[in-house]
């Protein structure tokens, strides 16, 4: 399965809606981490971060599970959230 991320073929962890909510407000955004691969950020506007932020929280992506790839957990932790994850 890709990681929901940044679309790395394979994800081998699993981080709740809940665990990821509290992660954003921990100050993770994959954008400003530079996670975003550039196959995909050349279709990001300056607004994107932000809106990725308000679908974490209250859009689509508020209620469903994160597979969650090896760099992605690495740049969880370097934005200093990794210990939401054993919340």
């Amino acid at each position: 399965m890709p990681c929901d991320i940044c679309s790395a073929p394979r994800a081998p962890s699993i981080v709740s809606s809940s665990a990821m909510c509290e992660i954003v407000k921990r100050g993770f955004n994959p954008f400003t981490e530079g996670l975003i691969p550039d196959s995909l950020a050349w279709l990001a506007t300056p607004e994107t971060p932000y809106d990725w932020e308000k679908q974490v929280f209250n859009g689509v992506l508020s209620n469903t599970d994160w597979k969650v790839c090896d760099t992605c957990l690495a740049g969880i932790e370097k934005a200093g959230a990794r210990s939401a994850l054993t919340k």
